[in-house]
């Protein structure tokens, strides 16, 4: 049996020599260098609907044994906006033996714009309406389109029982972090609902500052109850300032033949 121990020990020895040698030589092989990403600008200017293309314009990978992996080259991750309008960019890149690299830049949205409202109906009802004020506000954003199941309504003084006016505080944000907000009017009247109709093409509008606009364009029909028009007899009540930045409201009026006061009313937005 001695012999036999003898050889036993002696192919282990060998077989343990050849496993540390082959260990040694990996080791000494390994590729311990990690790929380099090279970004040629701080920041770039992207369309709203960026493609991959256009956010990885400008940024190279290379690695000391693999050689160029710019077509390795995957978008990690993208912020959300750390200015409006401008997210931080991840880039990452795996060689052949998993050594990652990363890199980070700013892509700024070209014609980026923040959330904006629409108002689709008169904020004016009677007190013996049914008011569902959601069915009137819609939000749309330029990066993502309609983000109107993002809105927040709320309304400290508002009841459902009481004439009278108020305010609707209206927010919405993206998924970018960019909020928007407005206040709205909420006017309730106790009259009844056979009052002139007064149809307006817009019940929101965004103006630029020194910029007038004719409110009497934007009426399409002011209708009695038996259809009769009274467009040309609605009267405007402003109090918009186009040289001041802020938000205003404007009121038409039409009266019909048994002096029922027909009310609408739209929210003017002056900005930059």
């Amino acid at each position: 049996m001695k012999p036999l121990r003898i050889i036993v020990l002696i192919t282990f020895f060998f077989i343990s020599v050849a496993s540390l040698a082959v260990f040694v030589s990996e080791k000494i092989n390994e590729d311990k260098t990690i790929p380099v990403i090279t970004v040629e600008e701080e920041v770039v200017e992207v369309s709203l609907k960026a493609t991959d293309e256009e956010i990885l314009k400008g940024v190279t990978a290379h690695d000391e044994k693999d050689g160029d992996l710019t077509d390795k080259l995957i978008i990690e991750s993208i912020s959300r906006f750390t200015e409006k309008g401008v997210s931080k960019v991840t880039y990452a890149v795996c060689d052949s033996n998993n050594n990652v690299a990363k890199a980070t830049r700013k892509i700024r949205f070209k014609g980026y714009q923040s959330p904006k409202f629409k108002v689709t109906g008169n904020l004016c009802f009677s007190l013996y309406e049914r008011i569902d004020i959601r069915e009137f506000i819609t939000a749309s954003d330029s990066l993502e389109g309609n983000i109107t199941s993002k809105i927040i309504i709320t309304s400290e003084k508002y009841s459902s029982t009481n004439a009278g006016a108020y305010t609707l505080d209206v927010t919405v944000a993206n998924s970018k972090g960019d909020t928007s907000t407005i206040q709205l009017p909420l006017i309730v009247e106790d009259r009844p609902a056979s009052v002139p109709e007064i149809e307006l093409k817009e019940y929101l509008v965004y103006a630029q500052k020194g910029k007038p606009v004719d409110f009497k364009t934007y009426i399409v029909d002011a209708l009695t109850i038996n259809e009769e028009s009274l467009k040309d007899k609605v009267t405007v009540e402003s109090n918009v300032d186009f040289n001041k930045e802020g938000t205003y409201q404007v009121h038409f009026y039409a009266t019909d033949s048994l002096g029922q006061r027909g009310h609408s009313v739209m929210t003017v937005v002056v900005g930059g």
